[in-house]
C-alpha cells in the first residue's frame, strides 16, 4: 500500500489485523512529514495513553492523557470511537519534555463492550496536525 500526505505533521497510521478466528488487533506506525521549504523545522507530534489497560468494562472510567511536541498552539482534540462527543483538553506545553504535569487529562467511559479506536490530534500555528491512535478494548461484564 502506498500513501501520499499533502501536508506536513505528524501522522499515525493503523494497520488491522483479523486472524483466522475473527480476533482483531491493531498496530500503529508514525509517520513525520517534513516541509521541503522549511526542512529544518518538525512538524507538531502527540503522545497519548490511557490506563487502565486491562479488564476494562462497560461503565469503568478510563484516565486519557495527552501531550504534544514540536509545539506550543492550539488545544488537544479527544474523539473516543464510540459516538460520543468529542472532547477538548490543553497540555502545558511549557512544562519539560515528558513531565508528567505537562500532559493534559480527560476521563472517558465505554457504556458498550468493542474494540475502539480512539484518536487525539493537534494543530500548530501552521496548521500542521498532529494525530495518534489509540485502541481500548472493552470486554462484557462477567
Amino acid at each position: 500500500m502506498r500513501r501520499t500526505y499533502k501536508k506536513p505533521g505528524g501522522y499515525n497510521e493503523i494497520l488491522k489485523i483479523t486472524d483466522a478466528r475473527g480476533n482483531v488487533d491493531y498496530d500503529f506506525a508514525v509517520v513525520r512529514i517534513l516541509d521541503k521549504a522549511n526542512p529544518d523545522q518538525m512538524p507538531p507530534t502527540i503522545h497519548a495513553a490511557y490506563y487502565p489497560t486491562f479488564d476494562i468494562k462497560p461503565g469503568d472510567v478510563l484516565i486519557f492523557k495527552v501531550c504534544p511536541f514540536c509545539t506550543t498552539h492550539g488545544h488537544e482534540t479527544w474523539d473516543f470511537g464510540d459516538g460520543s462527543p468529542e472532547a477538548t483538553v490543553r497540555s502545558e506545553v511549557k512544562a519539560k519534555v515528558h513531565n508528567p504535569q505537562g500532559y493534559a487529562v480527560t476521563k472517558h467511559a465505554y457504556r458498550r463492550p468493542g474494540d475502539y479506536l480512539a484518536s487525539v490530534r493537534r494543530t500548530d500555528e501552521h496548521g500542521h496536525q498532529a494525530i495518534t491512535h489509540l485502541h481500548i478494548r472493552v470486554g462484557s461484564q462477567d
